[in-house]
């Protein structure tokens, strides 16, 4: 049996934009230079339904791409995020309803 989370697809485009496609939704995007936040976001649906998410916020704080761990694609999309400064994946073995922050963006320097 499949498991939910092979349905969404996540891939990094050649203009450094994440993308995430899933079942029944309309396409999710975000340039990385629009990215602000990066949340492992956890809840008690496991082992049967989703449990761990990746939440990518804008500067606004919108939520503009959502992706299950084990999504199609993750390895990538991941492998970008990492290479984000200071970057430190928060919460993964978390069984409660609960959001951790990986990355938060610089705000501007201060002239």
């Amino acid at each position: 049996m499949k498991h939910i989370e092979e349905q969404f697809t996540v891939e990094m485009t050649d203009d450094d934009v994440l993308v995430c496609r899933a079942p029944k939704q309309s396409e999710q995007r975000i340039r990385m230079a629009d990215l602000a936040a990066v949340y492992v976001e956890t809840n008690d649906n496991g082992p049967w339904g989703c449990d761990v998410w990746w939440i990518l916020n804008d500067s606004t704080g919108q939520t503009r791409v959502a992706f299950p761990q084990m999504a199609k694609g993750e390895e990538t999309a991941l492998a970008r995020l990492q290479s984000l400064p200071g970057f430190d994946v928060q919460g993964m073995n978390s069984t409660k309803n609960a959001r951790f922050l990986c990355w938060k963006a610089r705000g501007p320097s201060p002239e």
